[in-house]
């Protein structure tokens, strides 16, 4: 049986559709000792296995039926990375840092939190830092700060989230150079 995905025109395409969904996914985490490229590249490995494994009988490759599951097979790759780096033998990469987000029913959930097993008590309490930290930088970001870390959080390049609010890609990698300041305080 021949590959669907020897062609290599609708592999580009593939990828080339995917790759704001894949950034977008990887901008979430974060992994000490490692780049946000390698992130990137277990994405990919998951956006191909989910084209490799998809059911055509289900939808066809492009729809959002691919969509969603190529999201969950991009996120288990990187969360499967995120993981495997926390074992013992690579104690020196870190979890990554949860991001609360609302879905379209407008309830807050939490994106994804890999870490190693910890104790219940320190579970709470470290998720109560985060919340406390992330209201802390919600007051400090201004409404523009805000939209505007919404879409590259969604994965859009500076140009693209320019384009999307009408402004420069200058004013917009000020302005996420701002957002970063701000993280940092």
């Amino acid at each position: 049986m021949k590959d669907r995905f020897e062609d290599e025109e609708i592999l580009n395409k593939l990828v080339e559709n995917y790759t704001s969904l894949i950034r977008g996914i990887c901008r979430r985490f974060y992994l000490v000792g490692g780049t946000s490229d390698d992130l990137y590249q277990e994405g990919m490995i998951g956006l191909l296995e989910a084209a490799r494994k998809f059911d055509e009988t289900k939808g066809i490759i492009g729809d959002d039926t691919f969509k969603k599951f190529a999201t969950t097979c991009i996120k288990r790759r990187i969360f499967d990375a995120i993981k495997h780096a926390n074992t013992k033998k690579n104690q020196p990469l870190n979890s990554s840092v949860p991001i609360v987000r609302r879905n379209d029913e407008d309830e807050e959930f939490e994106i994804a939190e890999i870490g190693m097993a910890q104790d219940p008590e320190e579970v709470f309490i470290a998720q109560e830092k985060q919340e406390e930290r992330l209201k802390i930088l919600q007051d400090a970001l201004s409404n523009f700060e805000k939209q505007v870390l919404e879409l590259y959080l969604d994965g859009l390049s500076a140009r693209g989230i320019a384009e999307a609010l009408g402004k420069t890609p200058r004013s917009i990698t000020n302005t996420i150079q701002r957002i970063k300041a701000k993280v940092k305080e």
